[in-house]
């Protein structure tokens, strides 16, 4: 019974620190920077010279002897799906935060926009397995509930593995999505679905790091834990040769990420775990809106 309640206080927790930042993305631009995923009938108006004769509505016309022509408008509600990384690389955390935990602090600003939106959010949850899909539904309770499942998962030992991911959302989702990857994009391998799954889908990366992992500083001797293989090693931090290591390994992990993206067409948004989270996500949708006017 403690853990339940412990579980709900850290939910509880997540939903109070998230409610300014989910009430700046529903008043601003989330609600309206992503289209509509179809075209929805709306009514019939009589036939004039210029329109398309595809819309004629010939059924009506078969009755009436008049032409009318379909009028169609796009749909508002959205299909989001969050496919939030569970590997073993977001338990790191230099700071008050851990990568994990900031990753549900998005799924939590995310779902509840969605769920304010008035649109259906639905999980993925993956590390180098599935871990669990939920449906995409829409309401408070339920984003909730995405958070309570993502905050139940237990530290793990394990890679990313994204195609696993993408190939179980083709075999579940039947229409266009907004999908939102959450993740550390620590990704051995890469991913040969990726770039199919941006054709066909609405496609954002939500990319979380920890500053540490960039530059560390000059601390002495350090015990490290690889947390997706258990391994434990210690290094001298204030070696010029391992610091120059270091930041060679940095370097690859950027170049391997942006090769990645840009092979891809993904849109890929970074965000800290010492930063504000929804800065980011507003310069992305404003930074999107611009495009769109193009």
């Amino acid at each position: 019974m403690e853990n339940v309640h412990l579980l709900f206080r850290r939910v509880r927790r997540i939903e109070l620190q998230t409610r300014k930042l989910v009430a700046q993305l529903v008043g601003g631009d989330y609600s309206s920077i992503f289209r509509g995923q179809g075209m929805e009938f709306s009514d019939l108006r009589q036939y004039s010279d210029g329109d398309d004769p595809k819309l004629i509505d010939w059924n009506v016309y078969a009755r009436t002897r008049t032409p009318f022509v379909k009028i169609f408008r796009e749909e508002r509600e959205l299909l989001v799906l969050l496919i939030v990384d569970l590997s073993g690389s977001l338990r790191f955390g230099s700071l008050n935060l851990t990568k994990a935990e900031r990753v549900a602090e998005v799924a939590a600003v995310l779902a509840l926009s969605a769920s304010g939106s008035n649109d259906r959010v639905g999980m993925l949850t993956f590390s180098d397995r599935i871990h669990e899909y939920v449906p995409p539904d829409k309401g408070r309770k339920h984003a909730l509930g995405l958070v309570r499942r993502i905050l139940q998962v237990p530290d793990m030992q394990a890679p990313a593995d994204l195609d696993k991911a993408l190939k179980y959302m083709g075999r579940v989702l039947n229409r266009r999505a907004l999908v939102f990857i959450i993740s550390d994009f620590r990704i051995p391998g890469g991913s040969r679905l990726l770039r199919a799954t941006v054709r066909k889908h609405d496609v954002v990366g939500i990319h979380v790091f920890d500053p540490r992992e960039l530059h560390l500083p000059a601390m002495g001797r350090v015990r490290f834990r690889d947390p997706e293989t258990g391994k434990e090693q210690v290094v001298n931090t204030s070696s010029r040769s391992w610091r120059d290591k270091f930041a060679h390994q940095v370097r690859l992990v950027q170049t391997e990420r942006e090769i990645l993206c840009r092979d891809s067409k993904l849109d890929l948004i970074s965000i800290s775990t010492a930063d504000n989270l929804v800065l980011p996500l507003l310069r992305f949708f404003e930074l999107r809106k611009k495009r769109r006017r193009r």
